[in-house]
């Protein structure tokens, strides 16, 4: 432990949460930053066209107002929508598109924190029972700069499911 670090020292830090929510605050305040990908094409063309607009700047320092409007997903929060069709176009519809985000680390976008939680990081997925499941498609719970395809290979637990009667059984 390093004797130097005082609450005081610590005072002036931001803090998040070990969430899921607070790791995506963490990723983007270690300097990780979401850039359109030159290659990507976006499913939605009106979005698409917006982001060619300012292609150069990253997307968290354009008009977000801007580029949400005419978005509609599962939150009622636009700017999660925008990310949301960002990282997984079309999703929602049943589509696996690929993000159209690059993420870049630059320094000059790091901001010092911590992230504080009372458990594991993650939150309550581990608290839930191996039996619990999600109604969330896999892909969503990918983290930005993570694939959840690469991160669950060989590791995937299968599970036979048998519809009867409009029931899981």
């Amino acid at each position: 432990q390093d004797s130097n670090i005082t609450f005081h020292s610590l005072s002036h830090f931001p803090f998040t949460g070990n969430g899921p929510s607070g790791i995506c605050l963490s990723y983007l305040l270690s300097g990780y930053t979401p850039y359109l990908d030159p290659m990507a094409v976006h499913p939605n063309p009106i979005l698409f066209r917006k982001l060619q607009e300012a292609k150069q700047l990253p997307i968290t320092e354009q008009d977000l107002e801007f580029l949400c409007e005419g978005l509609e997903g599962r939150s009622g929060n636009p700017v999660a929508v925008l990310f949301d069709t960002l990282l997984h176009p079309n999703a929602d519809l049943g589509f696996e598109f690929p993000s159209v985000l690059q993420w870049r680390m630059e320094k000059k976008h790091h901001i010092p924190h911590l992230v504080l939680g009372k458990a594991t990081p993650g939150g309550a997925w581990h608290a839930m029972e191996g039996s619990m499941l999600t109604i969330s498609l896999g892909i969503w719970m990918e983290l930005p700069g993570v694939n959840y395809r690469d991160l669950t290979s060989g590791k995937r637990r299968y599970v036979l499911w048998r519809i009867t009667d409009g029931s899981f059984q």
